[in-house]
């Protein structure tokens, strides 16, 4: 193949081009797969269906259940008891031991899968998370002076997240208020799931106003490590219709970066690919985004409006946060002015 019909990684590199957002999604597998042997000092990364057993719930929960329950799926217990009064005492302890163990996580040394999606990402990108470990946001804060960074949202708050309910300024969770100078509140993490009211809470409510704007003006979205159709149907409800809010995506791309079968991820999302405009991988490392750091957007459309393949240049692999930020700065200083795309 010449070099006429293909775009080289130099070029790709030199002339970035404004296509609108690459927004992400993240669900729990995507901290799982990103931290296959736990945080910084081994803690194992629950998801909905070992979180009783790895935080320690299961106890509390038969005693508030009041009878032997198999279900394993965290949301749904929580839903069955959150709901009787009795249950009160139950439920506050449950929610402070899951705040305290997901706050006790911390992110490890090492280069993660964290640090490279934000790194391989522009500032008008987006991630949207529901995850409630610090991860995301402690990698966003390690990277955030070296290049300009994809915006972060917590659609059922997080762990590091603060808010002040007065001015309505969030933060990190330690800081101030920079309107009155007092400390930050704790947002809620815990919602049952019959009743999700994102309307409710300030900090919810303007994380989900984000993803209305943000879906809507994607040209490209992937899904990693998230299966909540079957366990948030009204999240999904609110996500699908800002995805089509702004045009019936005949020409976007869907990218599903999961470890379930095909079969499963098509039935679980197909509602978001009418025109079939997806594909799936089982790692991040084969995603696109990793696959063209910081134009994952051009890599897209040369090949849709021109016809012309994209040559990969992936992040170093083997490379210490220093060095993978250096490679990093250097793909974005291009960025100043996007062109538009012709």
């Amino acid at each position: 193949m010449t070099k006429q019909s293909v775009m080289t990684a130099g070029q790709l590199i030199a002339r970035p081009l404004d296509l609108g957002p690459h927004v992400v999604l993240l669900g729990a597998g995507a901290s799982r797969a990103s931290f296959p042997n736990g945080d910084k000092a081994g803690r194992s990364i629950p998801l909905m269906n070992d979180l009783v057993k790895i935080v320690g719930l299961r106890e509390l929960l038969d005693q508030a259940i009041r009878a032997p329950d198999e279900e394993s799926n965290f949301e749904i217990l929580y839903d069955r008891i959150v709901s009787n009064p009795e249950c009160a005492p139950a439920v506050s302890e449950i929610e402070r031991r899951v705040e305290e163990y997901f706050s006790d996580l911390s992110l490890p040394e090492h280069v993660t899968i964290y640090d490279r999606l934000l790194l391989s990402l522009r500032s008008t990108d987006a991630v949207f998370t529901f995850n409630w470990d610090p991860f995301l946001f402690d990698a966003h804060k390690r990277n955030r002076s070296v290049v300009p960074l994809p915006q972060i949202f917590f659609l059922h708050g997080n762990v590091r997240v603060g808010i002040c309910l007065k001015d309505g300024e969030s933060g990190e969770k330690n800081d101030r208020c920079p309107q009155c100078q007092r400390k930050f509140d704790g947002v809620r993490l815990l919602y049952p799931i019959k009743q999700k009211d994102y309307a409710h809470d300030p900090y919810i409510r303007s994380t989900w106003e984000s993803a209305n704007v943000l879906f809507k003006e994607a040209f490209t979205l992937t899904i990693f490590g998230y299966g909540a159709p079957y366990s948030d149907i009204e999240a999904v409800k609110l996500l699908k219709t800002a995805w089509f809010n702004g045009s019936l995506r005949q020409f976007e791309h869907v990218q599903i970066i999961d470890i379930a079968e095909q079969s499963a991820l098509h039935a679980r999302w197909s509602g978001f690919t009418p025109t079939q405009h997806y594909d799936t991988e089982s790692t991040f490392e084969n995603s696109r985004i990793a696959r063209w750091p910081r134009r994952s957007g051009e890599s897209l459309f040369y090949p849709m409006s021109r016809g012309l393949p994209c040559q990969a240049f992936p992040l170093p692999k083997a490379a210490t946060i220093s060095e993978l930020q250096k490679c990093a700065a250097t793909i974005a200083q291009n960025e100043g002015v996007l062109s538009p795309p012709k």
